[in-house]
């Protein structure tokens, strides 16, 4: 499960479109993988799921992204790493300085 579908097991489409809209500003903005996680555990923290069963299912499946893509990072590929984050597309769209900037993100440190 990537960025991308820990955001689409969101069962509240509001919900949802907070993290869609928190995703889309981390992939552009200069905060690396270790301020994704902290970003996503806060905004866990202050929001409502309709059930507590949700929102626990929910923490489970971003337990098991951090602890795959952010925890073991170190062991990942930089394709590995765009897969994990979403940043194909950032990627591809990118020149050299945007690529660096992907780089320095997914902690690969060009």
């Amino acid at each position: 499960m990537n960025i991308d579908d820990l955001v689409n097991s969101i069962p509240q489409a509001e919900l949802r479109e907070q993290m869609v809209e928190l995703i889309a500003e981390w992939k552009i903005n200069e905060k690396d993988v270790k301020d994704l996680t902290s970003l996503l555990a806060k905004w866990h923290g202050n929001v409502w799921f309709d059930s507590s069963e949700k929102s626990i299912e929910f923490l489970n499946q971003f337990q098991e992204f951090r602890a795959s893509a952010v925890d073991g990072i170190g062991g990942l590929t930089l394709n590995e790493r765009l897969y994990w984050f979403g940043l194909f597309d950032c990627w591809d769209s990118s020149d050299e300085a945007g690529q660096n900037r992907i780089r320095n993100k997914v902690l690969t440190n060009a």
